[in-house]
């Protein structure tokens, strides 16, 4: 061959692979990803390989942050940038039930506290957190004490005056967690739960309340400066027993692990009954999430959650283990109505189905069988359709 005409062949091909990756979606960009072995005696049971990028676009503007102190293109406020306290967000993923993960590292939140509301505070904390308590009326207590409860920041703050008003709602879109939502951190060996009690500028990850720096091990508040004496005072200095005058403010750089429950929000939480049906339900879910280690398929699209208009093709992919010869699938609510019966399966899988019926959150059952037609363990997800 003419080697003109080869190198002008190599550049078209060239071309063209530039462009076909152009057209993939970020959001179904597959990357692997392995949990840091200082917390692997937790998390041996969690399917991290049916886990999905939520968005890897989304994820490297935090990467953007910690190193040019941009996000989405715009220069951030002294007081919001990243570089001298990085996010460190080395994973940003969604698992097949819905759950979102998140490894990054773990800023100190003191909304709520004494310090915050009754001291000298510092530049960016205030007495207000997001999440009030249902049951109180008055300030401070219907506010969230981070010295007493273990809470994370849900990152949906927009700067004053900001050029990008629409970036403070990424992360409630993409990832559907909203205030209220329960979790479970991990560190090393310590598994904390979790609900999502205030909120934080909207370019940063990872970010939590002093209580749950002390519970993985991580304690913020300086020596002697943690008082026990809130009630018992004949004042009444604070809303309760414990709280600390001053805190060291540094994070937790890396390897911080946050598992989050979308649509977990629990009603009419109280300060009197939060932590016990906080951390019942938080780690019947945890449990629930190692559960599904026995799964046999794998969705790859669409990603729980996902909303698609009425009329339109929806593709379903997905992967399976060799003893997977069949699927079925199907949707509700109102029955279960079949969409899919697919026979001869290998490796992978696919099919397109358009739905004509609206509806919010539907549930769908993957349901696959053996080759002697015996059920194995289903993958449940939801779809909304409007």
């Amino acid at each position: 061959m003419n080697k003109y005409l080869r190198q002008l062949l190599l550049t078209i091909a060239g071309i063209y692979l530039i462009l076909m990756g152009s057209f993939l979606s970020p959001a179904f960009a597959q990357v692997s990803y392995t949990p840091p072995t200082q917390s692997a005696s937790v998390l041996q049971d969690i399917p991290f390989n049916q886990a999905v990028p939520v968005d890897e676009a989304y994820r490297k503007e935090f990467e953007k942050c910690d190193k040019n102190d941009t996000f989405r293109g715009f220069s951030l406020p002294i007081i919001r940038r990243c570089k001298n306290d990085p996010n460190n967000v080395k994973a940003l993923l969604k698992f097949s039930d819905g759950t979102i993960f998140i490894e990054s590292k773990l800023s100190l939140d003191i909304d709520g506290s004494w310090l915050a509301c009754k001291g000298q505070g510092a530049p960016t904390s205030q007495c207000p957190t997001s999440f009030n308590w249902p049951t109180e009326t008055q300030e401070p207590n219907k506010f969230v004490d981070p010295d007493n409860f273990a809470y994370i920041v849900n990152p949906v703050s927009n700067f004053q005056k900001s050029n990008d008003p629409g970036g403070n709602q990424l992360f409630e879109k993409k990832t559907g967690v909203k205030l209220g939502d329960l979790g479970v951190v991990v560190y090393k060996d310590k598994v904390v739960p979790v609900f999502v009690a205030d909120s934080g500028p909207y370019n940063k990850l990872g970010e939590g309340s002093s209580l749950l720096h002390q519970l993985i091990g991580e304690d913020k508040c300086k020596p002697g400066k943690r008082r026990t004496d809130g009630k018992t005072r004949t004042d009444k200095r604070w809303t309760s027993d414990v709280y600390c005058t001053d805190y060291k403010n540094v994070s937790v750089e890396d390897k911080v692990l946050f598992f989050i429950f979308p649509n977990s929000k629990i009603p009419n939480l109280s300060p009197s009954n939060a932590v016990a049906k906080i951390n019942a339900e938080a780690l019947k879910r945890f449990e629930k999430l190692k559960n599904n280690r026995g799964a046999v398929i794998q969705l790859n699209q669409p990603t729980s959650g996902q909303s698609f208009p009425a009329n339109t093709n929806v593709n379903f992919s997905g992967t399976a283990n060799p003893e997977v010869t069949r699927i079925k699938v199907s949707i509700g609510p109102g029955g279960s109505f079949e969409i899919a019966d697919l026979k001869g399966v290998k490796d992978n899988w696919n099919f397109t189905k358009s739905f004509n019926t609206k509806g919010i959150n539907r549930p769908v059952i993957i349901q696959p069988f053996d080759a002697a037609d015996q059920p194995l363990k289903t993958l449940t997800f939801s779809l909304t359709i409007n």
